[in-house]
């Protein structure tokens, strides 16, 4: 039982209302921000080169584009997790813009987690409390990236995080104290405010092989927690500190043929620690390949969490993609399916991206 349970039950012991008291798995389940070519990829990214736009996890990978270009995602979730179950939702949002003197501007708004859980607390024969959290945060950018020279970009930027999740709680059945009754019922509303960290990035392309890394730092902001009661005008407000941890990201991509792509990358981010919930530190390690011939592309890949928030993930993916216009625009499909030892996913992602060379060159 966590030290945030255990205070709960105290406080409603001694007759009072229980502070603020996040879901177990603090934020919910996590996801990357990754385009559906990634996915495909089994997530890979840091260092491929994409000039249709933007890698959350590398925007100095777009600075050789050309064409003004903007992706939106649509994703489709069926498993074990009651917050993505069956719902569709629209993950990710991205553009790029090349602009005169070699600069590429990029930015983007992806979902970064989801979040709906229950439970039931007690405390001898006296107290019960059932809670209901639902709610999720979402992640922006927004990057300038320069073209050093034919091979080496550099990328530099801001990454942001927040949202809101709402805890509804109902305590029943014990016995009445000071300022508490028999049975009540409130609702805690926590509002993560946009908190900012530096994003810098690297990419390196050579006629052999593409290297990628980036570095995103510390980011801190405030929670303000709004409770409000059932049947009363009463209400009560708090605010505490929330960080969310620096991140690095590394990748690398090799074309042994003119038509294949071999990409791996790593993910590694420091633990997460909530006021009342911590998510361990840990690391993703993917590889894919994509083969493309002309308009067409296929995709295939695996990843692998250690940590984090669902320790010990199996990711298999597989993907396609076409284009069309004239090279100006296309769609991709990436189908991915989550296996660990409690929890199964199975997941459908279709993006639609579209270019125009705006400068007329």
């Amino acid at each position: 039982m966590s030290s945030a349970v255990i205070a709960a039950i105290a406080f409603i012991a001694a007759g009072a209302y229980p502070d603020f008291l996040p879901a177990p798995s603090g934020i919910g389940g996590e996801m990357l921000p990754l385009s559906t070519r990634s996915l495909g990829m089994g997530g890979t990214c840091s260092g491929v080169l994409d000039t249709a736009g933007l890698c959350f996890s590398n925007p100095a990978a777009s600075a050789w584009a050309s064409r003004a270009g903007i992706i939106w995602q649509a994703a489709l979730r069926n498993g074990d997790d009651p917050a993505t179950d069956g719902k569709m939702a629209f993950p990710m949002l991205s553009a790029v813009l090349p602009l005169p003197h070699g600069l590429v501007l990029s930015g983007g708004i992806s979902q970064r987690s989801r979040l709906f859980a229950t439970d039931t607390l007690t405390a001898g024969e006296d107290y019960r409390a059932s809670y209901l959290w639902h709610g999720g945060l979402s992640e922006a950018e927004a990057c300038v990236s320069i073209l050093a020279s034919d091979w080496l970009s550099f990328g530099l930027g801001a990454r942001s995080s927040f949202g809101s999740v709402r805890s509804d709680v109902a305590l029943r059945g014990f016995q009445p104290g000071p300022g508490a009754p028999l049975s009540t019922e409130f609702a805690d509303e926590a509002l993560f405010r946009p908190c900012w960290g530096l994003l810098a990035s690297t990419f390196i392309r050579t006629r052999y092989f593409e290297l990628g890394a980036s570095l995103i730092t510390d980011r801190s902001g405030d929670i303000d927690i709004n409770r409000d009661f059932a049947g009363s005008t009463e209400t009560e407000s708090s605010t505490e500190l929330y960080t969310i941890p620096g991140e690095v990201n590394l990748g690398a991509s090799i074309e042994p043929v003119p038509w294949l792509t071999l990409a791996a990358d790593l993910h590694s981010r420091k633990a997460l620690t909530l006021p009342g919930a911590r998510v361990d530190r840990g690391s993703v390690v993917s590889a894919g390949a994509e083969a493309a011939n002309g308009r067409f592309a296929v995709r295939a890949g695996y990843s692998f969490m250690d940590g984090l928030w669902r320790d010990g993930t199996d990711r298999y993916s597989l993907g396609a993609g076409y284009t069309f216009a004239g090279g100006r625009a296309g769609v991709d499909l990436a189908v991915t399916r989550d296996i660990c030892d409690d929890f199964s996913e199975t997941g459908v992602f279709v993006s639609l991206w579209a270019s125009e060379d705006w400068r007329g060159e």
